[in-house]
This record gives structure tokens, sequence and C-alpha cells, in this order.
């Protein structure tokens, strides 16, 4: 069972009947030496005829918020149910936010001849990103009852999409430079993101009477109506071809270039998921405008038991806010990422490297600075380090691993090893893993 509900929550809106996957930076991948570092760079081109990719996932995830366990106490196994912890007094009053993506790669195949590259990939997605107000975690987690005669700000932004990915790329080398390409074809399962965010509450101190006030819109694709989620159920690293083609189309593309300096330092650069999803199929955009008042209306009646219907929540707050209906597509786009890097060779096994790694999306900055290095022992192992410092996550230590056997090479990747193992202590982890066949 999930530990912490009050994320899988938010996450419902947008996961029905598709893959869960949990974004961003990969910094130890873009300095290994596998066909999945084209991910972050497709430039790159590998030293193999023939690479086949087996299923794998992907997870990455982030926060500002500090580890969930300081955030939420479940207390499930005692039969107490969910409880704020101790760090939601200390949250900042806005721009809290969550950002993730896990990836579910079911095939990716390479094939080079001579100086030309060519890849063909499959994978499903779901992109997360989430800033609220402190106000909107006390209030989901403690109830509205603390807020008695006060107006509270309720604003915030949600971002969630899953979608499939269908890739075609190409790369070429052209003496010390390499340029390369992939086009993706995108099909979007489910959406669920803020148009318009300006939204407070009032809690009369007389008569207990609810106020909703703002300007809000929140548009939602693939969720027919929210009674559907009340048979929801999640399976992490499942894979259905539910949904494999939808109306909801889209195009995205990475661009990528690396130039060798000369035998020792190389250079790269790549911008990646330029491009948007039209939503189309079982669109409705909820809005609230002007002032509404409900009676007697209390958000903790969700916390404190052992016991949480999800799809008995939604109900209950969308037939007591009753939200007006319309029905018309709409666009949303790609979080675009950055990449710039360079490599050193110190000598025929050992590589060092610096990397630098950019993405604004919703109107948020994600930077990162990454350093790494990288051995090879004997012909079977390559092992790397690496460093990363982000916001408000400054010491992240990874490891990553690739064992080549034959035609099989395993390889693994945490930028943030302690992350990997104890994720709900941790604010950002990243883990990839996956087989590939090589000839």
């Amino acid at each position: 069972m999930f530990k912490y509900r009050f994320l899988l929550l938010i996450v419902l809106f947008v996961v029905y009947n598709s893959t869960i996957t949990y974004s961003q930076q990969q910094v130890g991948l873009h300095f290994m030496n596998i066909w999945q570092t084209s991910k972050t760079n497709p430039a790159y081109i590998s030293d193999s005829t023939i690479v086949v990719a087996l299923p794998g996932f992907h997870l990455n995830y982030y926060n500002t918020t500090g580890d969930f366990n300081s955030l939420i106490v479940d207390y499930l196994n005692e039969g107490q149910g969910i409880k704020s912890g101790e760090a939601l007094s200390d949250l900042p009053s806005t721009d809290n936010i969550l950002r993730g993506i896990l990836e579910v790669e079911i095939f990716n195949i390479g094939y080079r001849f001579g100086n030309v590259q060519l890849g063909l990939n499959y994978a499903q997605k779901t992109d997360m990103f989430l800033n609220f107000p402190k106000n909107l975690a006390q209030l989901f987690l403690q109830g509205n009852g603390q807020f008695v005669g006060e107006h509270i700000n309720l604003s915030h932004d949600i971002h969630l999409t899953s979608y499939n990915e269908f890739g075609l790329s190409g790369a070429i080398q052209l003496n010390k430079l390499n340029v390369g390409a992939r086009i993706k074809f995108l099909t979007g399962i489910a959406n669920t993101s803020v148009e318009k965010d300006a939204i407070s509450l009032f809690t009369d101190d007389d008569v207990y009477q609810l106020t909703l006030d703002g300007n809000y819109a929140l548009n939602a694709s693939g969720l027919a109506n929210v009674d559907d989620l009340n048979n929801f159920n999640l399976s992490l690293g499942s894979y259905s071809f539910d949904n494999f083609f939808t109306e909801n189309i889209g195009l995205a593309v990475d661009l990528g270039v690396t130039y060798e300096v000369n035998k020792r330092l190389r250079l790269s650069a790549s911008i990646l998921d330029l491009g948007k999803i039209n939503w189309k199929k079982d669109v409705t955009k909820y809005i609230n405008q002007g002032a509404t008042t409900y009676e007697g209306f209390d958000f903790a009646q969700f916390v404190g038991n052992d016991s949480i219907s999800f799809g008995n929540v939604l109900d209950t707050i969308e037939n007591t806010f009753n939200f007006s209906e319309e029905s018309e597509s709409y666009l949303t786009e790609m979080p675009v990422k950055i990449y710039a890097s360079g490599t050193y060779q110190l000598n025929e096994k050992t590589q060092i490297g610096g990397l630098l790694y950019y993405e604004n999306y919703r109107g948020e900055h994600f930077p990162v600075l990454g350093l790494s290095a990288n051995a090879k022992f004997k012909k079977i192992f390559n092992v790397g380090a690496t460093y990363s410092a982000r916001k408000n996550s400054f010491f992240n230590f990874g490891l990553n691993l690739a064992i080549n056997h034959k035609v099989f090479q395993f390889f693994a990747s945490a930028d943030n090893v302690v992350g990997a193992f104890q994720p709900y202590k941790s604010s950002n982890v990243n883990f990839r893993t996956g087989l590939n066949l090589i000839f």
C-alpha cells in the first residue's frame, strides 16, 4: 500500500486507468556510455552496432517541502489514520513545490551503420507538478476549524499528465561534431491542469458556513467524471496497452550536439521536449467565479481515520462545491529541459565531467549543478559517482553502474543513493535501471 495517501489524493486526478509514473535531471545517466544516455542528448552515438533495450523504468521525484516522513505521519498500521508531521508548521506560506516523473520504457532500439545512428522507442510517462500554499496543506491535513473567522489563500497550480511517447531519432558524426534529433509523437492518456488559480476560503465564525471566492478554472481530460475514481486501483510499475492511441495528440522534439575539442575534452548541449499536447477526449473545465456559500463542511472528516475512500472524498468535495462545467479542447506545453556539459578523459579508464541543467516549467525554475567521475574496470564493469546540487537539496551523492557480459548489459543509476533506498526520507529521488542486448 502506498505509504503517503495525501500525495496519492493529488495524483488520483490524473492517473485513473493509466500507469503511475514519476522530472527532471539525470546527472549520472548523462555521463554513462550506454544507449539510454541518448535520452539526455540525442547526439549520443553508441559503440555497438545494434542495441535492444528491454523494458525498464525511471523514477524522479523532487520537492521543496522536505521529506514526507517529517511532513506527514501515517499511523495506518496502528489504526490511527493520517496526521500532520512537525515540518508542516515550518512550510513557507507559498511556493511549496512537488515535481516528478516515472517513465516505463517498453522498448528502445538503436542501429548504427558507419557514422549514422538511428533509434526507435516507445514509453509511457506521467509528469507531475504541484505548487501549493501552506494553507492548502493545513486544510487537508488538519481541517478548516483552525481557520474560523479567517480568509485563507488557496491559490495553487497543478499540472499532471499521463501520456504515451513514440520516438524516432537520428544522429550523425561529422568529423569532431555529432548532431542529433528525436521526433516524438505523443498521445495523451489523462491530464489535469489549473488554468486560473485565484481562489480563497472563508469559514464563518457564527454559523460555520464556508464561502469560496475567486476566479478559478481547472481543465481535465481522460476522466469522464470523478465517480470513476471509486474503482481506482494503484499499481506502481504496472503497464497496460489501454489508451495506446487516443484523440489527444501532441508532438515534441529533442535536439542535441557534441563537439570533440581534442582527444581528451568533449563538450555537449541539448534541449529536450519542445512540444505540446492537444487535449480533446473526455474534456471538462471546472469553473468557480465569484463568491458562493456552503453549509457546515469540514475538511477534517478526511483525516484521522484508519481508512479513506478517495472516491468518496472527491465526490463529497464535488457535491459540496458545485463548480460549473464546460467542455472544450485545450493545449498543454511539455516541460522543456536544457543540458550543457563537458567531459575530460584523464586516461584510458577514467573520465571526469561537469553538467549544468535547467528547466523552466509553469513559471518555476529548476537549475541543477552536477559533477561526475567514471572509471572502467577490466572489460566488464563501468562505475561512476556523482555529486549534484539543486534548490533546497544541495548535497546529493549518486552512483551508477554498467555490467557487460557477452550480449547482456545491465545498468543502474541513482543521483541520490539515500533517496533510492529510503524515498520517504528524502526530498530528491532519482533512479533508473534496465537491461540491454548489445551486438
